[in-house]
Order: C-alpha cells, then structure tokens, then sequence
C-alpha cells in the first residue's frame, strides 16, 4: 500500500522577507474558470463555455501585529508561500514555490479578547500566481498581460494573438 505524500509545513515571505514562525495561516487562491452555460439547438443539456477566470484571493494570517505588515493596506506587494510535501515511506521533501502579487485590500486587526490571541489577517487581490514543484512550473497566470499558462501550454496565446496583442 503506498501512503500519501502531504503538505507538512510552510513559511511565507512579505517582499523577500522570511516570516518564518510569525505566520499562522495561509490560503492560496483558487483557480476557479468563470463559465457561461450554453445551450444550443439539438442539444439535450447546457455546457459551461470558458468565459475567462474569476477574481483571486489570498489571506496571511499573522500571529503579531508587526508595523510593516498593518500599513500594506493599498500597496502592491510579492508573496511567496513555501510549502514542503513529505511522505511516510522516509524522510525525503519535496518543495512547493507560490509567487503571488498583488495589491493588499484588507488588513484584518480582528476580534480583541482577554486571554486569547488577536492575530493580524492580510487580504491580496492576486493577479500573478504561479505555483511551482521542485522547481518545475506548474501554472503561471498573469492577470494584467492575458496569459495562462498550465502545464506548459499558454490557453489564450492565440486569443492575444487574433486580439492584436
């Protein structure tokens, strides 16, 4: 029987600054295709039609309400997220590399309560996101330039192309 190879851990980086130990939390955007259903004469169901993709996301989530991480809100700023994949056959890791950048929209102070931690969200509105694996790339979309690319192959090349781009 073969055991999965999970995330273990992660460390995320503000700017090419390590917050290694203060950040709690991540989420990664989802790729997500906005679709448009179609139904045409003769067919007994509608399709989904790629109409492009929805807005992306990301959240940190900071166990410190560092200065530098609090007056972001606005600012254009690179994230990566670094997360290690193990198995349980041995000791071996694999790494993970997500570049996101975008704009900050929201920083999240949170609930303040005797006893309890209050830690610091941050809220990016991505448009670049790319996810490599040792090293390998994945995918890498950029928002701004209409590319995306999955797998090695650019889904809207032609597009740019036809569009004189």
């Amino acid at each position: 029987m073969g055991y999965p190879r999970t995330i273990r851990n992660y460390n995320s980086f503000i700017d090419g600054i390590s917050y290694f130990g203060r950040c709690i939390e991540a989420k990664l955007p989802a790729l997500k295709l906005l679709t448009g259903s179609h139904r045409g004469a003769g067919m007994d169901a509608p399709i989904d039609i790629d109409l492009g993709m929805e807005g992306m996301m990301s959240e940190l989530t900071f166990a410190e309400w560092a200065p530098e991480l609090i007056t972001m809100i606005g600012t254009r700023t690179r994230l990566v997220l670094r997360p290690g994949e193990m198995g349980e056959q041995d000791f071996s890791a694999v790494g993970f590399a997500a570049t996101l950048a975008g704009r900050v929209t929201v920083v999240d102070p949170g609930n303040l309560k005797g006893g309890e931690e209050a830690p610091l969200k941050l809220t990016q509105s991505v448009d670049y996101y790319r996810l490599q694996r040792e090293g390998e790339e994945l995918f890498e979309i950029e928002v701004e330039n209409g590319k995306r690319v999955i797998d090695g192959v650019d889904q809207l090349a032609d597009l740019r192309r036809a569009m004189g781009a």
